[in-house]
């Protein structure tokens, strides 16, 4: 019995982590007056449809395909047709990619080297830090990368934005080792949103 349950939570557990694996927060704005169901094609809106946003690294030009493909298929599962002109199309699409390095520092009461101990009661509480002796705190710098993707949806007969769809998230080695599965984390994240319900 005890066997199953330990299965029984590993399965659990397992399926969270898979669950919360992409780590990829997407946010999605569009315009409500819009209709999106009348929707059926969709095409890029240039031949290379990728911006560059802030970032303080060089953005490999190999990941232009990779998010065009990825958004592609994403597209296409949820039954819309790439056409290969713009101007044929009822939607049409770019994006933006960048990414930023950040510093986070914490500062927190160092156990190490603290004066603490059981004394004698003072008012009434046992224990607790000798008076005179500061706590030390030990402070930690950790500096990470911020990715980010935006996708920007267009409408073609009025030529102006009705969707927008952006996914953050703090890469790590692992998701540079496998960029090709990141990328599409990320657009899944965004195109989750689109249409918008």
């Amino acid at each position: 019995m005890h066997i199953l349950k330990s299965q029984i939570l590993v399965v659990v557990l397992t399926s969270l982590l898979f669950g919360c694996a992409t780590g990829f927060k997407a946010i999605h704005d569009h315009d409500a007056a819009n209709d999106f169901t009348d929707y059926k094609t969709f095409a890029w809106i240039s031949e290379h449809p990728m911006k560059v946003g802030a970032t303080e690294r060089i953005i490999s030009p190999m990941m232009e395909p990779r998010v065009m493909s990825s958004v592609e298929n994403v597209l296409q599962s949820k039954g819309y047709r790439l056409v290969a002109n713009a101007e044929s199309a009822d939607f049409a699409l770019g994006f933006t990619i960048g990414s930023r390095e950040e510093v986070k520092v914490n500062t927190s009461p160092s156990m190490s080297g603290a004066h603490i101990g059981y004394g004698y009661p003072r008012r009434g509480v046992w224990g607790g830090a000798y008076y005179g002796y500061p706590t030390p705190t030990q402070t930690t710098v950790r500096q990470y990368t911020k990715g980010t993707l935006a996708i920007d949806v267009f409408d073609v007969d009025e030529r102006r934005p009705v969707w927008h769809g952006v996914a953050t998230k703090t890469i790590s080695e692992s998701d540079r080792e496998d960029l090709a599965g990141t990328v599409q984390d990320a657009v899944d994240a965004i195109l989750a949103g689109f249409p918008p319900s």
